[in-house]
């Protein structure tokens, strides 16, 4: 068991100076990485971010006065016929083989000249859903930044906490020397060594752990920033930092409701279904269109096989016909059962439903600040609490630790105290954290967030 013992021993202590020198050298082939810089590498490589902007090329290459019907289509159209007809009929004025063949080019324009100002609502539509992908692109980088922001603080902080697992382990590594020291002089016992040993040990482990959580933070922040080497490593020079500001619920309010994503993008799409109805009244009214169509017809007759009464052969016919004609068409709906009235009523309904849906997302807007906002007063109160509980504990931990020198308190008690700054210690740079990101969601609903960074 001994052997055992001193195996497991030997173990963490080589995890230790390994995992120590793999961090070292990560830190000293790692770029510095600001949150700003964070930020911008998201926007230009996040695959979702990526995604939505090709979109937005899309509905911007369909925002086109072509695409709505302005102008003219034109189309050219060939046809080429053969036919073989072999007469045999004694009654026939014409005996033998006869080859026709033909090709008939044609040419046709239509013009809408009138069609109940389809055209111009169209285009307003398509201008309508190019706004509405950019405020959806909007909605996505929101998200992306945020995710971005609550990454590269959620690293920080599991940085900052491997920093206080080093004092812990620094500290225990003091008391362990202490002790072999008081037992080679007979002030200590083996109980003492193996407890101090034991406190070394657990707080190894606790140190080791968490590097692999730093680690697997940076790789998050990778895939939001969408680097593709997972283990790419960074010197994060922005820290965990206070900044008390006082929030006005009224003045975010107001914002919210005059620059938040999803409702300025759902009052676009409101936009959209105002140009449904008006397309839907247009077809009302009359069309006008204009069509010209022309063709040209070649016609070739092959008589060469051809056996005539006369017995004289004759020669190849070939015939040309060019036609060109122009219409104007005149439709004007008189009754269709009333299909133009229920869609039109249908169109109107659709609208009714985006303002209630409007409204609605108002309404949840409304409750989602008013959390928010008590959420960020609480969370600024945790962190001014937790800022004084670790001074306090602090200072006991120092004063503990000249009474644990001089005898006036015991190992284990000694122990307690420094797991209790340990934690103190954890919930200071936890709370200020959480009050990071209570302020992120506030910036996110009051449509600051991209404008912030």
């Amino acid at each position: 068991m001994k052997f055992t013992f001193i195996k497991i021993v030997f173990c963490l202590f080589l995890s230790i100076a390994f995992g120590n020198q793999l961090f070292a050298q990560q830190s000293a082939s790692s770029q510095k990485l600001s949150l700003s810089d964070a930020i911008q590498k998201g926007l230009s490589q996040n695959f979702d971010i990526q995604i939505e902007k090709r979109n937005i090329e899309i509905s911007k290459n369909n925002n086109d006065w072509g695409q709505a019907g302005r102008y003219p289509t034109i189309n050219l159209n060939a046809t080429q016929g053969n036919v073989y007809n072999n007469v045999v009929n004694p009654a026939a004025f014409q005996q033998g083989t006869v080859l026709n063949n033909n090709i008939v080019p044609t040419l046709t324009l239509d013009f809408v000249i009138f069609d109940g100002f389809a055209v111009n609502i169209t285009k307003q539509r398509l201008a309508n859903i190019e706004a509405q992908s950019a405020g959806n692109t909007r909605i996505v980088i929101e998200n992306a930044v945020q995710g971005i922001i609550r990454a590269y603080y959620n690293a920080v902080l599991a940085n900052e906490l491997i920093n206080i697992f080093k004092q812990a382990l620094d500290l225990s590594r003091d008391k362990y020397d202490y002790v072999l020291f008081k037992k080679s002089l007979g002030n200590a016992v083996t109980g003492d060594v193996l407890l101090e040993k034991s406190n070394y040990l657990t707080d190894s482990s606790a140190y080791i752990n968490q590097q692999l959580i730093f680690r697997n933070a940076l790789r998050d922040l990778n895939v939001l920033m969408g680097e593709i080497d997972m283990n790419k490593t960074y010197e994060l020079t922005d820290k965990l930092s206070f900044n008390d500001i006082n929030y006005s619920l009224q003045e975010l309010e107001e914002k919210m409701f005059a620059t938040n994503a999803n409702l300025q993008t759902l009052a676009i799409t409101q936009e959209i279904l105002k140009n449904d109805i008006d397309l839907r009244k247009g077809d009302r009214l009359p069309r006008v269109g204009f069509s010209l169509n022309s063709s040209y017809n070649i016609n070739r007759q092959d008589l060469s096989k051809a056996i005539f009464p006369d017995g004289r052969p004759r020669d190849n016919n070939v015939a040309r016909n060019l036609n060109i004609f122009g219409n104007l068409t005149f439709t004007m709906p008189i009754f269709n059962g009333g299909q133009i009235n229920r869609s039109i009523q249908n169109a109107q309904i659709l609208e009714q439903n985006g303002l209630t849906r409007i409204e609605s997302l108002k309404n949840l807007l409304r409750r989602d600040l008013a959390n928010n906002f008590d959420l960020y007063n609480l969370r600024k109160q945790q962190v001014k609490i937790a800022a004084e509980n670790k001074v306090a504990a602090q200072t006991n931990l120092r004063l503990a630790e000249e009474k644990y020198r001089n005898g006036s308190i015991n190992a284990f008690d000694y122990r307690i105290l420094q797991e209790n700054y340990l934690n103190i210690a954890f919930n200071e740079q936890q709370a200020i954290f959480n009050f990071i990101d209570a302020n992120t969601i506030l910036l996110r609903l009051t449509g600051g967030i991209t404008a912030e960074k």
